[in-house]
């Protein structure tokens, strides 16, 4: 993702992923359970968190993941 962004929004090369968790919301429903993921990330001078929920857990991180890089942008200006 950081490669395909950093010609349009060369911030985002500073952005690094420093935690990721995993949360199963509701165990007994199987694989029919919700996921929550908390993804933890940083420029070098800055850390913020974000969250990403799903029954399919790839589709949480990228939540997660694509939520962060949006933070980053809005928050610091394009």
């Amino acid at each position: 993702m950081r490669g395909a962004l950093t010609g349009f929004y060369p911030q985002v090369k500073d952005i690094r992923l420093t935690d990721y968790k995993v949360r199963i919301l509701d165990s007994s429903a199987g694989t029919a359970a919700k996921t929550r993921v908390l993804i933890q990330s940083s420029d070098g001078r800055e850390e913020w968190g974000t969250v990403g929920v799903s029954d399919n857990i790839i589709e949480a991180s990228l939540q997660a993941l694509v939520d962060s890089m949006d933070y980053r942008l809005v928050k610091k200006g394009r």
